[in-house]
């Protein structure tokens, strides 16, 4: 058993040297579907084309509207005290990368299909998309603020999903043990949720 974890240590540790960080398109911030349509039309749904890929544009976009910096150089949502303990995390067929609402860029912490332990159901391990929603514990202790910040942000990307024609579904069916170890995620920080997210 310490051997499989220290070969996959390794393996992860290899593999997310070369970190990069990929620029995204600059969110589109105006316009849209008036909100209460969009209110109207959020739904959660699990029959996602695992063969369509989503936008960089939509990507970016959803990001922006789940944690990204607005006018005024706050988030797109709120946080008790203002102790912004949110990372989202960017879950693909060939990575996973962190987001970075201030320069808007994903920088990739490890390289792989991990999605088999970011979902436990078949359409999330085929989604082009999960979305990890992380929080810092040291930042946040209350588990209630926690979900709180975490709640609002998943329903930021269903109303954009359904303003814009794509599908989603937050879940808490993922690996817990072995997610947060690929991902890299020190002590102090914990997945609460997973979104899946294509067309």
């Amino acid at each position: 058993m310490k051997l499989c974890k220290y070969i996959l240590a390794a393996a992860i540790s290899v593999s997310g040297m070369c970190a990069t960080a990929e620029v995204l398109p600059t969110p589109q911030v105006t316009g849209g579907m008036p909100v209460m349509d969009a209110m109207n039309k959020r739904m959660s749904s699990r029959d996602i084309d695992p063969d369509q890929a989503v936008t960089k544009q939509d990507l970016s976009n959803m990001l922006w509207a789940a944690w990204g910096i607005t006018h005024d150089g706050k988030h797109t949502v709120g946080t008790a005290m203002n102790r912004q303990e949110l990372t989202v995390y960017v879950i693909t067929p060939t990575e996973i990368s962190r987001y970075n609402p201030v320069d808007g860029t994903l920088t990739v912490v490890v390289k792989g299909d991990f999605r088999e332990v970011a979902g436990q159901q078949e359409f999330a391990k085929q989604a082009p998309i999960n979305l990890a929603f992380v929080v810092d514990t040291d930042k946040q202790k209350s588990t209630e603020y926690q979900g709180y910040t975490v709640g609002a942000a998943s329903q930021n990307v269903y109303l954009y999903c359904a303003a814009n024609g794509l599908k989603t579904v937050v879940r808490g069916m993922f690996d817990h043990d072995k997610l947060p170890q690929v991902m890299q995620l020190p002590s102090n920080e914990r997945v609460v949720l997973v979104q899946s997210v294509g067309h």
